[in-house]
């Protein structure tokens, strides 16, 4: 039978580097298998009698079947995960058309339709180890180390066949205390529109997911980006005007701006309730351009430096800081999936940066020039870093569609997605967001979207899907409350994402300072020379 060459290859999709397919699954190893399995089915239907070990052999390959669908069955397993009973290669490819696999409509991709409700199975085998702590664990200050058995809703004690539901009871561990507070924040990207009032509405639960029942958040962070277009202005555009009017709006009065700053279309809007305003001792704000030549304003970050008075116990024996240093960081980065490079540079860039800019006391000693941008983030009591990363899936975008319509258990398809996620390697080789975390993802691809509908991009860029905008912190005294993304905000081609994280706010535990004691020099009386009296 005549070999398909390029089966692999969606139609408008080009391989960097052409591979024959004949050679990268075996051509000739097929050709010989079938000829093989021929013979011997030939044989068993002459004789009437099937040999040991043949049934087995006619199981595994049928001598009838073509040799397309046969290559299926041969693929690598993380390929074959995608493929059903009912299709092959061949069909998913040839019905493809614009958003989805048939021309009635039906098969259409829709964000989230088959996720179902059940909380989908998330990457953790795949993750750093540095970032098995994120969810559900803390650090040695003071802070919690809760099994990931409690997170993922069996207790311990308990076999997985008695598995509890999660509430916020028991979200609470031996270690959390009291006096922890709560930080929300929100990454947006905004498509040059201004959203409506019930888009943003999500904002409202802030005001109620706090510590303490009807309690709000202490802190909440909302950035947004591509809040303008890009062009030469003397005034801050309507749009931007806009945007900052919902959060004041949907936060309410008890929530007081401590920092507001706009960077071309990066909005930053860091609040305080009103009852933590006295715990604050310092606020300082900065931003890194990363567009064109770093002149330009269409990429960047905006940071904002908190200094806020630590909540030490009376009965704590040990020493601690009185107070914990903070920073929040919203960036939009290069975009493109070839472009993951030049995502890490930025983040470099951010960090270096952001570095020369800290205010006056803020980290304990001056940075030197051996850490390279990560003395910052290393010096630090606590880092949230959130906006459009603009990383991307390392898959063509019939794989990525297929897979999440396709996906009936809701468990397998997004650990599937994000095991090709960009993001997830750059992290786990150390080329940037070093000993940072983020929360489980269990909500479809974020970008990108047709405006006003839940739908996946059908212009004619074929956008693949991607979870591009993220929330990512230092897991030190940090602890995941909820992370989820906003499907019926669907004014941009993007999808909000909002997490809320529990803080330790005990101070850094210190180290005595050891003091030497100085060698007392025992004096030696001077020898005297004196002239005997004549």
């Amino acid at each position: 039978e005549e070999y398909e060459p390029n089966l692999l290859q969606p139609p408008g999709i080009q391989q960097e580097d052409n591979v024959d397919p004949q050679e990268q699954f075996g051509g000739d190893k097929i050709e010989e298998e079938v000829s093989k399995n021929r013979t011997i089915a030939e044989n068993s239907i002459k004789n009437g009698v099937v040999e040991e070990g043949a049934q087995e052999d006619l199981d595994v390959i049928d001598p009838e079947q073509d040799l397309v669908s046969f290559i299926e069955e041969v693929l690598q397993e993380d390929v074959r995960s995608w493929i059903t009973d009912a299709d092959s290669f061949s069909e998913i490819l040839g019905n493809k058309t614009r958003g989805g696999y048939s021309d009635d409509g039906n098969d259409t991709i829709i964000a989230g339709e088959s996720l179902g409700d059940e909380s989908s199975s998330q990457l953790t085998s795949d993750k750093p180890k540095r970032n098995e702590g994120s969810h559900g664990k803390r650090s040695d200050d003071g802070e919690s180390s809760s099994n990931q058995e409690s997170s993922s809703g069996i207790m311990k004690g308990e076999t997985n066949d008695e598995i509890i539901s999660i509430d916020r009871a028991s979200l609470e561990t031996s270690d959390d205390s009291s006096t922890d507070a709560v930080v929300s924040v929100v990454t947006w990207n905004l498509a040059e529109e201004s959203p409506s009032e019930d888009d943003a509405a999500f904002i409202r639960k802030f005001r109620k997911n706090g510590i303490l029942p009807g309690s709000g958040s202490d802190l909440v962070l909302i950035s947004g980006q591509e809040c303008e277009n890009i062009k030469p202005r003397r005034s801050e555009g309507r749009r931007s005007r806009e945007f900052r009017r919902l959060m004041i709006m949907m936060l309410g009065k008890q929530y007081v701006p401590v920092a507001m700053h706009l960077l071309g279309g990066i909005q930053f809007g860091l609040f305080a309730k009103r009852s933590f305003l006295k715990e604050i001792e310092e606020v300082a704000v900065a931003d890194v351009t990363c567009g064109v030549g770093n002149v330009f304003h269409n990429k960047g970050a905006i940071a904002a430096f908190v200094k806020v008075r630590a909540r030490n116990k009376e009965d704590d024996k040990r020493k601690r800081a009185k107070a914990l240093r903070m920073v929040f960081v919203t960036a939009h980065m290069a975009a493109h999936v070839k472009n993951a490079d030049a995502r890490d540079s930025d983040f470099w860039r951010i960090s270096s940066e952001l570095e020369a800019q800290v205010p006056p006391g803020f980290l304990p000693r001056k940075p030197s020039e051996s850490y390279g941008g990560s003395f910052l983030f290393d010096s630090v009591d606590r880092v949230f870093f959130c906006g459009d990363l603009n990383y991307r899936l390392d898959l063509p975008r019939e794989l990525t569609e297929y897979s999440i319509l396709h996906d009936n258990n809701g468990e397998s398809a997004l650990l599937d997605l994000l095991r090709h996620d960009q993001l997830v390697h750059t992290m786990a080789e150390g080329r940037a967001f070093q000993n940072f975390a983020e929360g489980k993802i269990n909500f479809a691809p974020t970008f990108k979207y047709d405006k006003e509908s839940k739908v996946y991009d059908t212009s004619h860029k074929q956008r693949i899907p991607a979870w591009t905008d993220r929330i990512l912190f230092s897991p030190t005294g940090i602890r995941v409350l909820e992370y989820t993304s906003v499907p019926e905000a669907q004014h941009s081609d993007h999808r909000p994402v909002y997490g809320a994280f529990r803080m330790n706010m005990q101070g850094k535990e210190l180290n005595a300072p050891t003091t030497k004691k100085r060698k007392q020099k025992s004096r030696k009386p001077r020898a005297t020379s004196r002239r005997p009296r004549e």
